[in-house]
Order: structure tokens, then C-alpha cells, then sequence
């Protein structure tokens, strides 16, 4: 085993969730085990543990990596499509999440499919529908939508049933081709609940 050079704690957890995310992608989350990533960073058992007590908490962490991700996603689409119609960008917005092709999100569909037989990752999913919730508050609040819209579980189930379609149904290329009809949809439910909202 080559000794590691010593980096900052964020630093070494972010390389070593890298590792790990590589492992899930390969293996399966339910077939990682910590050995397997601590050999595919090539670090000590202790320098693994010192940092994760479980391949549980990587993918949980790797999950707030993809909404760090896609929150830059938004600012760089926001930041290039300003004077656009409000709602058509918001639109825009989720479709774009529910068909990116990304191994962050190949990874959040292992994590969807794993939580109702892993008791930690499903007790880990009501705090990630929280932060995918606020996420989508925070765009409408930039686009002067009304943020209650996103109180209810529709457009995040909604969203998320995209997702696991177009990675388990392999429908992405179905669902690229309908990208208006998806987002006239989103359109057309935000436009409504903010409407019944008035």
C-alpha cells in the first residue's frame, strides 16, 4: 500500500467518495462493501474509517455532491437565459434534471432504487426530498415564483419518476424526444397551483 499525501479533511473525503462512486457505479451500491473501497483508493482501512463509518454515509454525501452540482447547473442556466418567460425556465430547469446523464445521477437512481431495503438510505430519503424541495424553492424565489408550489410531493415524485424511467426503462431518448410535452407539463401544474394560490 503507497502512502497517501496528506490532504485537508474535505479534500480526502471528496477524493475517497470519487473512489467510491466508481465502486457503486460498478458493483452495485447493496454489493460495495468498505473493503472494496479502501481498495480502490489504495488507502488504509483506518484512513477510510477515519473519515466514513459506512459506503451509507459516502452516498448520502455524494448525493449533496449532485445538488451542489445541479445548483451551479441552475445559476449557469439562469445566468444565460434571463429575460426568458419565468415559467418556461423553471420548466426547463426540472426537465433538464430528470434527463441529465450524469454518473451522479445513475448514482441517485441506485440510491432510489436501494432505500426500501436499506433502513438507513430510506430513513436518508425524506431529508434528501427536503433538500431537492428547497433547491426548486430557492429557483422559484429567484424567478418571483410562488415558493409554497414545491410544498407538496408532486413535482419532486413527479421528477423522480422521470429520472428512474429514462435510467430503468432506458427511456431517455423517448423522453429527449418529448422534452416540450415534459416541460409544457411542469408548466402547466406550476402555473395552476400558483394560479389556485392567488
Amino acid at each position: 500500500m503507497t502512502r497517501q499525501k496528506r490532504l485537508p479533511k474535505e479534500e480526502r473525503m471528496r477524493q475517497i467518495r470519487n473512489h467510491a462512486k466508481n465502486v457503486f457505479l460498478r458493483k452495485g451500491f447493496d454489493k460495495t462493501t468498505m473493503e472494496d473501497v479502501v481498495k480502490e483508493t489504495g488507502m488504509s482501512k483506518g484512513g477510510i474509517y477515519r473519515h466514513y463509518s459506512s459506503t451509507t454515509e459516502m452516498l448520502y454525501d455524494l448525493m449533496i455532491d449532485g445538488n451542489v452540482y445541479r445548483n451551479t447547473l441552475i445559476d449557469e442556466y439562469l445566468e444565460s437565459n434571463n429575460g426568458k418567460n419565468k415559467f418556461e425556465q423553471i420548466g426547463e430547469i426540472l426537465v433538464d434534471k430528470a434527463l441529465a446523464s450524469t454518473d451522479l445521477m445513475r448514482l441517485y437512481v441506485i440510491f432510489l432504487k436501494s432505500k426500501d431495503y436499506n433502513k438507513d438510505l430510506y430513513n436518508l430519503y425524506p431529508r434528501l426530498k427536503e433538500i431537492a424541495k428547497k433547491q426548486f424553492a430557492v429557483v422559484a424565489k429567484k424567478l418571483e415564483i410562488e415558493e409554497d408550489i414545491f410544498e407538496d410531493d408532486f413535482l419532486v415524485n413527479y421528477i423522480n419518476g422521470l429520472i428512474l424511467s429514462t435510467e430503468i426503462l432506458d427511456a431517455r431518448k423517448s423522453f429527449d424526444s418529448q422534452r416540450e410535452f415534459l416541460k409544457d407539463t411542469i408548466v402547466n401544474y406550476i402555473m395552476k397551483i400558483e394560479k389556485d394560490g392567488d
